[in-house]
């Protein structure tokens, strides 16, 4: 009796251990591979300014990077590099009430503070431009960074977040290694978002913003595919201003360039030459002014005029869009990015157009005849759509060259740009809008804490950078990037652990 009795006292004591062993440890948690108090997602500005907050806060601090490190950066590389000395006040307005004016002046505050740490440290700007452009400035937070000993794990994407299903509460991230199997990162503070907007992200596009897909070139990073956002959402995260004023444009780019270079290759007129072109529909008449300023409008853009009717692009009457251009402006220099400064395709060298523009027209990137009918014909033929209406096109040139001739366009175009299209050979090709990110997406507390529905923290869980902005543009800048990302990296790494 005594040996049954002491088996079942030990069953019992075993089973008490398991169950003690099963309610430490739920079952929707995993085993982890990795630890720090802090872990930020992306390694672009945002990311790269929580860490470091994190670490100087006394956290310790891994980054992990869908990209690997040559392409990492997010859209930072692919930018300009411009530092525009905002002051708070347009900052405030830009917020449209999204942020106080305190808070306003706090992110202003922490910008130059940050901008300074980095021209202290490596960087230069001159005429408010990082030398270098995006990749130089970049490179500089790079340095910077790695210099800190913060740990970054490239090509190591998040897919999840591990929360709590009842608590909401964030323990970690859920990442795919190189190789492709699994790595659990734990967080022991709380995780940081900063994957960057959606723009390479056609579903979202077309779930946000567009009510039938519409064809446009990405000139930002590839990696922009809303990761960090989706990941949010599921754990129960609010949006916010997701609307067309949240959508970056850059201009046009060719779509058969566009398309076989997986990267928006820019449609320019020769920077010395005749500006002799014009933008048409099918219908073969012009909409817009060609020389209008898009990069970084709000306005409604001339070429998404929508009525709804079908079935050509679902409504988008001034769809699929063309350039038409002469012998003068096509000999005038290179009608694409040659040494150019801005552009994912550019600033990775993935693409550097020709100085005649041969080499683009040999690929068939844009298509040449002689008269306008065999124009159309062409065209046709090349781009896949219906032909351009050839009267309707012959008589938009006629009107467009007269308009030229008496310096009064019918879109308001300048006389400064106003160059009559001349006798063939004519050039043409199918153009598309063209962007480079997107803003609006996770609703933000003043503090980086992303918020629920309800309007509530998730708990551990905060965001910086175009993941989320708190304004349409002006914060979205790369200032801005770094200082909302160094804004959450603080409140983060101040949590109490698990």
């Amino acid at each position: 009796m005594k040996r049954i009795a002491g088996i079942a006292l030990s069953v019992a004591l075993l089973l008490v251990a398991v169950l003690a062993v099963a309610e430490g440890t739920p079952s929707w948690m995993p085993e982890w591979d990795r630890d720090a108090d802090v872990v930020v997602v992306g390694f672009g500005p945002a990311g790269a300014m929580a860490a470091k907050a994190a670490k100087e806060n006394g956290a310790s601090t891994i980054i992990v990077e869908k990209a690997s490190k040559e392409f990492a950066g997010g859209s930072a590389p692919s930018s300009m590099g411009f530092i525009k000395p905002y002051t708070v006040d347009e900052i405030f307005a830009s917020a449209e009430g999204r942020l106080t004016q305190d808070e306003a002046q706090k992110l202003f505050d922490k910008e130059n503070e940050l901008l300074n740490w980095l021209t202290d440290n490596g960087l230069k700007i001159t005429n408010s431009t990082s030398e270098g452009y995006g990749m130089g400035f970049y490179k500089a937070v790079v340095a910077n960074i790695e210099a800190m000993g913060i740990e970054v794990l490239y090509e190591t994407p998040a897919v999840k977040l591990i929360s709590d299903p009842q608590t909401k509460e964030v323990f970690g991230v859920q990442c795919t290694q190189a190789d492709g199997s699994d790595l659990f990162v734990r967080a022991n503070k709380g995780v940081i978002l900063c994957t960057g907007g959606y723009a390479a992200n056609k579903d979202l596009m077309t779930r946000f913003h567009f009510a039938d897909m519409i064809d446009y070139a990405l000139a930002g990073a590839p990696t922009q595919t809303g990761d960090g956002l989706l990941m949010a959402l599921e754990a129960g995260a609010a949006l916010d201003g997701v609307s067309n004023q949240q959508i970056e444009w850059y201009g046009y780019s060719y779509k058969k360039a566009s398309d076989e270079m997986g990267t928006a290759i820019l449609h320019m007129a020769p920077s010395l030459g005749p500006d002799s072109r014009i933008f048409v529909n099918t219908k073969g008449e012009r909409f817009m002014d060609e020389e209008m300023y898009i990069v970084h409008s709000k306005c409604q853009m001339p070429f998404l005029a929508y009525d709804g009717t079908f079935p050509i692009y679902n409504g988008y009457f001034n769809l699929p869009m063309y350039v038409i251009f002469d012998e003068a402006m096509f000999e005038a220099g290179p009608i694409g990015p040659r040494d150019y400064w801005c552009g994912y395709a550019s600033m990775y060298n993935l693409y550097n157009w020709s100085e005649d523009n041969q080499a683009e027209l040999e690929k068939g990137w844009f298509v040449k005849a002689d008269t306008i009918e065999e124009l159309v014909e062409k065209l046709a033929a090349q781009s896949g759509n219906e032909p351009i209406d050839v009267e309707n096109l012959k008589k938009t040139i006629e009107t467009y060259n007269a308009g030229c001739a008496e310096t009064n366009d019918a879109f308001g175009r300048s006389e400064f740009y106003l160059d009559p299209i001349g006798e063939g050979p004519y050039y043409a090709a199918q153009i598309l809008p063209t962007m480079v990110y997107t803003i609006g997406g996770l609703q933000g507390g003043p503090n980086g804490e992303t918020l629920d529905w309800q309007g509530n923290p998730i708990p551990r869980l905060y965001h910086a950078g175009d993941v989320g902005q708190p304004t349409k543009i002006l914060i979205a800048a790369l200032q801005g990037a770094l200082a909302l990302g160094d804004t959450a990296g603080t409140a983060c790494s101040q949590l109490e652990s698990h």
